[in-house]
């Protein structure tokens, strides 16, 4: 039973035809706190970052704790300052300007996971965030501040909100699916018209996704053998898309079991897979980070890794794919190069660059050349 459990879980399985979706929409997560900790000025990273990848979505964190100084007062220019470097680069882009998709909620971009302001102690349990009253000001100040903006696309809500992460917060760190609802309940009371997605990340292989929730599933959890993680079947039923985090190799992943290619063919048998099912709910999958950077301290993932990645990806059904980790690229000549090549590949094919016929005067694939 031992065996026959691990085989199940460690091996590849079969899935559904790829869900032709056409050319996705390609861009990358953009984190304040994170190119500071680099040195560097977030508007000028930013600027830099949208002149070199030229994406067409920038995820953008509005973090709670950023933006609320005290619990009576907002100060939005942080954010601000990000959206007006991108309306600002959108002026000389042609037909490559960016919008962006904000992502509200206590849980947010970059570890430690959960910013929460150092003036809210009482918030030591996020599941009771929708009891607090100074949250849901800092929900309804966000969204009716941003929902006209002509920048915006979409909205994400929480970051990973079902999921377990490692954090060193010291309170409950997950959000039930009812605290969800009811925050999704009260953007559309503001916004009904800007699609929203819902983040979380999934098993390294198809065969867990799909064991978990069934009665095999259940009795396999007391196995030692390897387990599902992730919630992508209730991120699907809470919004209009479906956001999966796709990483390969990370501090919990050997590449003694299995390689950064092997995982990556995985990743792109459960993304096929998904992406059929958010079909059927009549939604979208989107990839909202694809691992673009090493994770810290582990080697395996190369840039050679996330070209392929994004060859492997490329026609598996997403309709938008969010590079991960691009913030340090822009200390690193041979990442920056190899992330321009893999967003080339999403829009143009396994060569990475626009073909010839298509050239324009000062066009998109000069840029990624």
């Amino acid at each position: 039973m031992l065996l026959a459990g691990f085989l199940l879980a460690a091996s590849p399985a079969a899935t559904d035809p790829p869900v032709a979706t056409g050319t996705p929409l390609v861009g990358f997560s953009f984190s304040p706190k994170a190119v500071q900790d680099l040195g560097l000025v977030p508007a000028g990273a930013l600027n830099t970052l949208l002149r070199r990848l030229r994406p067409d979505l920038v995820r953008l964190p509005v973090y709670w704790d950023s933006v609320a100084p005290d619990p009576q007062s907002f100060n939005f220019s942080s954010v601000d300052s990000l959206l007006a470097t991108v309306a600002a680069y959108d002026k000389t882009a042609g037909r490559r300007a960016a919008k962006v998709v904000l992502v509200a909620g206590a849980r947010n971009l970059r570890f430690p996971e959960v910013h929460v302001p150092g003036w809210a102690p009482e918030i030591s349990d996020l599941s009771r965030l929708s009891g607090s009253a100074t949250y849901q000001r800092y929900l309804e100040e966000t969204f009716e501040r941003y929902a006209k903006s002509p920048l915006l696309y979409a909205w994400q809500i929480e970051n990973e909100p079902l999921d377990r992460v490692k954090t060193d917060w010291d309170g409950q760190v997950t959000i039930p699916s009812s605290v969800i609802a009811s925050e999704l309940d009260l953007l559309r009371a503001i916004d009904s018209s800007h699609r929203v997605v819902v983040t979380t990340f999934n098993s390294s292989t198809l065969d867990l996704d799909q064991r978990k929730g069934t009665p095999l599933g259940d009795l396999m959890t007391h196995l030692p053998i390897p387990q599902p993680t992730g919630h992508p079947s209730e991120a699907l039923q809470l919004a209009d898309a479906l956001g999966l985090d796709i990483y390969v190799v990370t501090a919990s992943t050997s590449l003694a079991d299995a390689s950064a290619s092997t995982r990556i063919a995985w990743k792109q048998q459960t993304l096929s897979y998904w992406a059929a099912r958010a079909v059927d709910a009549g939604k979208e999958l989107w990839i909202t980070e694809m691992q673009g950077e090493p994770w810290p301290d582990q080697d395996g993932f190369t840039t050679d890794s996330l070209l392929e990645s994004a060859l492997a990806y490329k026609d598996q059904g997403a309709t938008v794919v969010l590079l991960w980790g691009v913030e340090s690229w822009l200390l690193s000549p041979d990442w920056m190069s190899a992330g321009m090549r893999a967003i080339g590949v999403f829009r143009f094919g396994p060569g990475g660059f626009e073909p010839p016929s298509r050239h324009l005067p000062g066009s998109r694939a000069a840029a990624l050349r």
